[in-house]
């Protein structure tokens, strides 16, 4: 499982295309946060949607390679069974998802200590909303990804990023985010979690389940 792991990182970080797309994306997050300045808005788009948005990258970089190297029949032949393979993926989905949290961290800390957008409670409360939104973004990406391929789950997976966008700015224009906070906000994160983890969870057994048929 650790080769698998140290593989899917290598293709995401060492492959050039790849790693030019990881720089460029981070790149752009932080020259947009500083081009537009201090305010709520951006803060809540940035750390709560696009970069959580982020976190299934290893997953589509890592799947691209397989499919071009035909590497899915070369894994079968190892000792390996096909929950470890699975396992393998998730785990490599939850320690780039750890890695972009704390990136999202760092710039949650400019908004908030550098620029005073917001308190830190209310900061750090953006912070795991966007931490719930990445681990639910992993669940239902990783079963998109599996079921249709990397071309087309890429197609979709860039259609659901285009909708949470959309989605955020008519949130955003028709619901304060005080009234939001004010429904009580850490219990809706709370909920938030549950939901993501046993989507996490089913997502891991359906994506099993595929495999499982895809390569009886």
């Amino acid at each position: 499982m650790f080769g698998i792991i140290k593989k899917d990182f290598y293709d995401s970080f060492c492959v050039p295309k790849n790693l030019a797309n990881n720089v460029i994306g981070l790149g752009v997050i932080w020259i947009l946060a500083l081009l537009m300045g201090p305010g709520e808005y951006m803060m809540l788009l940035l750390v709560v949607v696009t970069l959580p948005m982020m976190s299934v990258s290893v997953l589509q970089y890592s799947m691209e390679q397989d499919e071009l190297a035909k590497f899915d029949e070369i894994l079968l032949t190892y000792p390996l069974s096909k929950r470890e393979i699975i396992l393998a993926k998730f785990i490599d989905n939850f320690l780039f998802t750890v890695g972009v949290s704390v990136i999202s961290f760092l710039l949650m800390l400019w908004y908030v200590v550098g620029c005073g957008v917001t308190n830190m409670k209310t900061g750090f409360l953006y912070w795991m909303a966007g931490n719930v939104v990445a681990l639910f973004i992993a669940a239902v990406s990783s079963i998109v990804f599996y079921w249709l391929g990397n071309k087309i789950g890429t197609v979709i997976y860039m259609i659901m990023v285009g909708v949470a966008a959309f989605s955020y700015v008519i949130t955003y224009l028709n619901v304060p985010v005080e009234k939001i906070v004010a429904l009580g906000s850490w219990k809706l994160l709370g909920i938030g979690f549950v939901i993501s983890v046993l989507a996490l969870i089913g997502s891991y057994w359906g994506c099993l389940k595929i495999y499982t048929k895809r390569h009886s």
